[in-house]
């Protein structure tokens, strides 16, 4: 299964609040270890922080051609 195929079989699976429905992530997720769960979840979060700090680098970049100073 490629990528995109997999993103857009758990779109379909999500609810609208963009959780995983009770039955999607019991048969699916459930099929994983501890450990791959473990490390589907660091992935998630480091994609998550790498996503979040390109908002900030962004709106940095936006200050500073304005002609501001930005320190942290």
């Amino acid at each position: 299964m490629k990528p995109k195929a997999v993103v857009n079989y758990i779109r379909e699976n999500q609810n609208n609040n963009k959780t995983l429905k009770s039955l999607f992530a019991s048969q699916f997720l459930g099929k994983f270890s501890d450990e791959e769960l473990a490390g589907l979840a660091t992935s998630i979060e480091k994609e998550v922080v790498r996503r979040q700090q390109a908002v900030v680098d962004e709106k940095i970049a936006y200050l500073q051609s304005l002609g501001y100073t930005v320190n942290k």
